[in-house]
């Protein structure tokens, strides 16, 4: 069974989610309102899922029909699977993405793509943007999203959690890391603790994961930092390995 809905944050944020019960997974869809009025859209979610996102958004007050940029974290289903779907909405849809990443979503999709740069600030529909590229944290194009305005980082499947995306534990670090380690979707906690470093530097209020709850507060620095940690304990242990209740349990 699965459930579709749309959650509206301050700032003009709005989230569309999909839990799929039997995955135990949501998967996630970002959309940012600019003062101006502009949309920016973050992950698009799959093909087969777009009736249901244009419905939901439709209710929330977003046409797609209006959605005219796309930012699609890397190459995969559930982030850019949708993005024909946003062109048949919008004929003048452009797509951004690594430079790697946009060759091949022009080339499959014959859309409109422009690449983005490494910590490079842009301007999307009168929205800046810092792309953080996150080199073979799940995806070798991966990046992930910071917008300024908001103070809040769009972290597509950094941070991961299963389970809904309601109801988050005030620490979602024992959480991120089981998720980590039960998926084994992290080719290098290498390049994680490379990618989190990048992402400490910047002044994040809320973490928006594309799989799991939202992150905030206090828990946004303890969380980066815990994972870090947790990070470089792993590659210290005798066999390289060091489940999630292992690692809790040193902690206390």
């Amino acid at each position: 069974m699965s459930s579709a809905k749309v959650d509206v944050y301050s700032g003009g944020i709005y989230r569309h989610s999909l839990f799929v019960e039997k995955l135990n997974l949501s998967f996630c869809q970002f959309f940012i309102k600019a003062p101006s009025g502009a949309v920016l859209c973050i992950e698009t979610g799959m093909r087969g899922d777009f009736p249901s996102l244009k419905s939901n958004l439709s209710s929330a007050g977003i046409e797609v029909d209006a959605i005219g940029s796309v930012i699609v974290p890397h190459f995969e289903a559930d982030e850019m699977g949708a993005l024909p779907e946003f062109a048949a909405h919008n004929k003048a849809v452009v797509a951004y993405a690594h430079p790697i990443c946009s060759h091949a979503l022009a080339d499959v999709f014959s859309v409109k793509s422009k690449p983005l740069k490494d910590e490079v600030p842009v301007t999307i529909n009168e929205e800046t943007i810092v792309p953080v590229f996150t080199k073979h944290v799940h995806q070798w194009d991966s990046l992930v999203v910071y917008v300024p305005r908001l103070k809040a980082l769009f972290s597509s499947d950094v941070f991961m959690r299963f389970g809904p995306v309601e109801g988050g534990s005030a620490d979602p670090l024992p959480q991120i890391i089981a998720s980590i380690e039960k998926s084994g979707y992290l080719p290098s906690l290498d390049h994680l603790q490379v990618a989190l470093q990048k992402i400490s530097k910047y002044d994040v209020e809320t973490i928006f994961p594309m799989h799991g709850p939202a992150i905030s507060g206090d828990a946004v620095a303890a969380t980066v930092n815990g994972l870090i940690e947790y990070c470089m304990e792993k590659r210290t242990t005798a066999d390289g390995k060091l489940d999630s209740e292992e690692w809790r349990t040193s902690k206390v």
